[in-house]
């Protein structure tokens, strides 16, 4: 761990090393590690848009709708950090991330790709009411 109590897994998954994910998760390293501010792995992979990794943590168990010390989930931080590439929200999306959690700032996931005005990211939440 270094001082912000990251872990090796949230360095790979920020990196989409999805050889070194693979390595870790197999050596016990736990899918769900979080750092200080509640920053689990997955949300690593999602603000880096780490597609492979973030799969390769799901496989390995980590919880798609892990809430970091703001309230976000994963796919808060893959809505925020999309830059209209929607893979990512489809993926945690099609393993039960809910798209309606309110996080402390009173936003969901969709609430916020609807606000985003300079990438289509509200496309990804068509099938959810307005």
């Amino acid at each position: 761990m270094d001082r912000a109590g990251r872990a090796p897994l949230h360095y790979a998954a920020l990196s989409d090393d999805v050889a070194q994910v693979v390595e870790l998760l197999a050596g016990g390293a736990d899918p769900d590690a979080a750092d200080l501010q509640g920053f689990a792995v997955l949300h690593s992979a999602c603000q880096q848009g780490g597609v492979e990794s973030a799969r390769a943590l799901l496989d390995g168990g980590a919880v798609a709708d892990y809430v970091d010390a703001f309230g976000n989930t994963p796919l808060w931080t893959a809505v925020f950090n999309s830059r209209g590439r929607g893979d990512l929200i489809e993926l945690l999306r099609t393993r039960g991330a809910d798209p309606l959690h309110v996080s402390h700032a009173g936003r969901t996931p969709v609430s916020l790709a609807r606000l985003i005005a300079n990438f289509d990211v509200a496309q990804f939440f068509t099938d959810l009411p307005a």
